[in-house]
């Protein structure tokens, strides 16, 4: 019998999808957004409660499961897991507070005040979601538990008190260890660091954390090197056919994403067919045509590349936006927009090109003052993906793909995450690209999962 676990915070079901594969019965996943939910509902099942967990308590969920005879009455389960969104602990929300408290106390030195804000800032409802998952953790005593967050908590401080450890002592009669892990390490092709709260009852075996399982990171290109070879679609819902690559780099990961199944069984679509959903993105505006094949990675050529032969690339070194404009407008940019039939103009301190007789025109975004620097910056096919970030669903300008002149689909920001080609996406472009950059990365999740089964293996042994 499959140990049964809880998915809180559950979006898309990226950890629940790994941890049915690592061997657990999830038997309920609570998650707020509506589009998430459907995602969840649609690909591994029925037993998601779309509800604000603030407001939806863990009696609450109880007595649903009680009444569905899912679980009987005080009965304890094997895991709650979940990544409670805590925004500011990245490190663009730290930098944010850390400027706020800077402009707030400039010209004074009163650490009374400065303190302050430090709270205020704790204080903001969104940084203490994780008080709720320590909530449902206290009423199902489960054995054990997994939470997910941003690294950058891990340097975080209220005081003299990191906030990881004013985290664990909320979790009363568990012992709990952190560790920032690389979801690199463990064959997801995405450089995402994440630090990983596991707890195990008092009594109970504790869970090692897992050991990398991949001995060499995944790079871009073996992730989506299949992918590039289709036109990406103008609807998410269109289904793309995609050949298999004869790429051998990645070989073993592309299989694997064509072939796994989701959970839901009433999913009728075979995987075998090889049909995509969601391989979709915006389209590239004519400012962006021309900047987009001036923004280098850095990876200089590509490799031989598919049935057609080699793609050749001159190489050359890494070129973000900042490094064009404003600093190459007078020398490169303004000539080059004026080639291509633009007329660039100056006006209230910015720089515009427009398209003559029309009403098209784009700002050229100042990359010093207000903090554009790497505005545009394009991914290296020869490393794992940058992290995918849940802003993808503003725009995809810092994840314009690695050799073609265009921001990622969404499917390929899933493969980077490692959710299965099968797995489709419900809601808008939006939607869809803030669920894959907000869930936990399917392999990673699955080897969490499996570490934990090893714990509950030999609890009595």
């Amino acid at each position: 019998m499959r140990p049964k676990a809880i998915d809180l915070f559950a979006g898309p079901g990226g950890l629940s999808l790994g941890l049915i594969r690592a061997g657990f019965n999830i038997i309920a996943a609570v998650e707020r957004d509506a589009d998430a939910g459907e995602t969840y509902r649609h690909n591994i099942g029925n037993h998601t409660e779309i509800e604000d967990i603030t407001k939806f308590k863990p009696k609450a969920l109880r007595k649903i499961l009680e009444e569905k005879e899912v679980l009987k009455p005080g009965e304890k389960i094997s895991l709650v897991a979940g990544g409670p969104p805590c925004p500011g602990f990245s490190l663009i929300g730290r930098s944010k507070i850390s400027d706020l408290i800077k402009k707030e106390n400039e010209g004074q030195k009163d650490e009374d005040k400065k303190r302050e804000w430090r709270h205020r800032f704790i204080d903001d409802p969104r940084n203490k979601l994780f008080e709720e998952f320590v909530r449902y953790v206290l009423e199902f005593k489960p054995d054990y538990f997994i939470m997910e967050n941003v690294s950058g908590m891990s340097s975080y401080q209220i005081d003299e008190d990191p906030i990881v450890e004013v985290i664990k002592k909320k979790f009363r009669g568990y012992i709990v260890n952190q560790k920032i892990l690389c979801a690199s390490d463990f064959g997801v092709p995405q450089e995402r660091k994440r630090i990983i709260f596991i707890g195990h009852r008092k009594g109970a075996k504790p869970c090692d954390f897992p050991a990398p399982t991949q001995r060499k990171p995944l790079n871009a290109m073996a992730a989506i090197h299949d992918l590039s070879q289709v036109k990406d679609t103008k609807v998410g819902g269109g289904l793309v056919k995609v050949s298999a690559s004869n790429n051998r780099s990645g070989k073993r990961y592309r299989q694997l994403m064509r072939e796994w199944r989701v959970p839901n069984p009433e999913r009728t679509h075979k995987t075998t067919d090889v049909f995509l959903t969601s391989h979709w993105t915006r389209g590239v505006n004519a400012r962006d045509e021309v900047l987009f094949p001036h923004i280098k990675s850095g990876s200089g050529r590509y490799p031989r590349f598919g049935s057609s032969g080699n793609i050749r690339i001159k190489k050359s070194n890494r070129t973000i936006y900042g490094d064009l404009y404003p600093k190459q407008w007078d020398s490169f940019l303004k000539p080059l927009f004026e080639d291509h039939g633009f007329i660039t103009e100056f006006t209230d301190g910015r720089h515009y090109v427009s398209i003559p007789d029309t009403d098209k025109k784009w700002v050229m975004y100042k990359s010093k003052k207000e903090g554009f620097q790497d505005k545009m910056r394009r991914i290296r096919w020869d490393k794992p993906s940058p992290t995918i970030v849940a802003h993808l669903a503003k725009d995809g300008y810092m994840f314009i793909h690695p050799w073609l002149d265009r921001t990622i689909t969404v499917r390929e920001a899933a493969r980077f995450q490692s959710f299965p080609d099968q797995f489709q996406f419900q809601g808008s472009m939006a939607s869809q690209f803030r669920q894959v950059g907000n869930a936990v990365p399917p392999l990673l999740a699955e080897t969490l999962g499996r570490a934990v089964l090893d714990a509950l293996s030999t609890r009595d042994e």
